[in-house]
């Protein structure tokens, strides 16, 4: 049995509120006034509220109109943005309407299959089955070890191994990227990766993870002295920390280290372990400090927060 948790109250969730298959696709359909005859902007009006109406709808369906009506005021900002729940949406019908001056649409919307469980903890209430702890790590690496031709999905990046490990060793839950491989395409990581927030967001909500670290890592051979035997082998790794839940940016950092090894790919191992330690060690920080908050800091916002890109260290420089 499902439990629904509402300010520390705990409720079963009764036959056709959670047993079986969830509902994920809806028929809904809006209309909207036409001002300065602008038809363009009155169709986007429409299909987002349609969105909200399809959220609206399948939170009903899972909860119930009683517990909805109940804690209405906690949905609103999610409505608000229930665009970043649709997986996808097609047009049944729309019509514009000259003379009544009006726009409306028939839209059939499939909502992601974690949007209910991820819209719930964003107001508060949460589901048994679902955590709001869990976490995915992407990174995208250059490495002096691995073939650059190969695909984001072809090889496990040694930087987001290690920082998977040391993730895992603090007992956080991770989403292993095998499973991200199956629902999502390499151009939305690639995209997330490159800072496109909206596309982190959609990975998160895709594949149940609360937190989505992305970013890229690099190894790079310094200039050794001519009687040295072992190769300098320095490493970066820049990442940011998005909420799926708010969509928004909640931490961005860089580290690097260098490592001194007759071979290659040990030096990389090395150089990599220790710049992903340091660097783990500022996220969980970061993550814990975010999980504590009160609820009411995790309010979706409007815009974005401008987050600097990380700078990158010297190209010979020692680690501190």
């Amino acid at each position: 049995m499902l439990l629904l948790i509402i300010g520390g109250s705990v409720f079963p969730l009764t036959a056709g509120h959670a047993q079986g298959p969830i509902q994920l696709t809806y028929q809904v359909n809006a209309q909207v006034s036409v001002f300065g005859n602008d038809f363009i902007k009155a169709r986007e009006l429409a299909v987002s509220m349609g969105f909200k109406s399809a959220l609206e709808k399948a939170l009903r369906n899972f909860i119930g109109d009683e517990k909805f009506d109940a804690n209405q005021k906690s949905f609103g900002k999610t409505l608000r943005h229930a665009e970043r729940y649709v997986q996808s949406y097609r047009f049944i019908e729309a019509v514009d309407d000259p003379i009544g001056k009006t726009s409306e649409v028939v839209m059939q919307v499939t909502l992601f299959p974690n949007a209910l469980g991820s819209s719930l903890s964003n107001t508060g209430i949460s589901v048994g089955s679902v955590s709001s702890k869990k976490v995915v790590i992407l990174i995208s690496e250059k490495s002096l070890t691995s073939s650059e031709t190969l695909s984001f999905w072809d090889v496990l990046p040694i930087s987001e191994a290690a920082l998977a490990q040391n993730f895992s060793e603090q007992g956080v839950s991770l989403i292993h990227r095998d499973l991200v491989k199956e629902t999502v395409s390499e151009e939305n990581v690639l995209a997330a990766v490159n800072g496109d927030v909206n596309a982190a967001v959609q990975i998160g909500l895709k594949v149940g993870a609360d937190i989505v670290i992305l970013g890229n890592a690099i190894a790079s051979r310094l200039e050794s002295r001519a009687e040295a035997t072992e190769s300098a082998i320095q490493t970066t790794i820049s990442v940011r920390v998005i909420s799926a839940l708010t969509s928004t940016v909640i931490a961005a950092k860089s580290e690097f280290s260098t490592a001194y090894n007759e071979e290659l790919l040990a030096g990389e191992l090395e150089a990599f372990g220790g710049a992903s330690r340091k660097l783990s060690q500022f996220l969980l920080r970061s993550l814990e400090r975010y999980w504590k908050a009160p609820s009411a800091s995790k309010d979706i916002q409007d815009s974005q927060p401008e987050v600097p890109s990380p700078v990158m260290p010297p190209s010979y420089m020692e680690d501190l």
